[in-house]
C-alpha cells in the first residue's frame, strides 16, 4: 500500500493512478491520518497489457525479454498438414516427434 499526503496526491495524482492500475492501493493521509483510499475499480475485462501486468505482479508470468516481432511472426512460414492426415493427427505425430 502506498501512503501520500493531500499535497502528493495533488503533485503526483498522475503517477499514483498509474499505481493504482497496476493493482496498489493509495492511501491518502491528512495530517497523519487517513482520509480515502484509492483502489483500481474491478473492471469486467482487463486490456491485453493490464491482464499481463497483473499476472506478472503476482509472480504468475515473467515480462517478455524482448519486444514481439508481429511483422517477423506473420512473415514464418505456415505450417502444412501432410496429405493423408487430418490436423488432429498432425498434431499428435508432432507432438510425438517431439518438435
Amino acid at each position: 500500500m502506498i501512503e501520500a499526503s493531500v499535497t502528493q496526491t495533488r503533485n503526483r495524482l498522475s503517477g499514483l493512478l498509474t499505481e493504482v492500475r497496476r493493482g496498489e492501493t493509495v492511501l491518502i493521509m491528512h495530517r497523519g491520518r487517513p482520509v480515502a483510499q484509492i483502489t483500481r475499480y474491478p473492471a469486467a475485462e482487463l486490456t491485453g497489457d493490464e491482464a499481463a501486468d497483473e499476472l506478472i505482479r503476482r509472480g504468475l508470468a515473467e515480462p517478455p525479454e524482448k519486444p514481439f516481432d508481429v511483422d517477423r511472426f506473420l512473415a514464418m512460414p505456415r505450417p502444412r498438414v501432410p496429405a493423408g492426415l487430418n490436423l488432429s493427427e498432425a498434431i499428435i505425430e508432432e507432438r510425438e516427434a517431439g518438435r
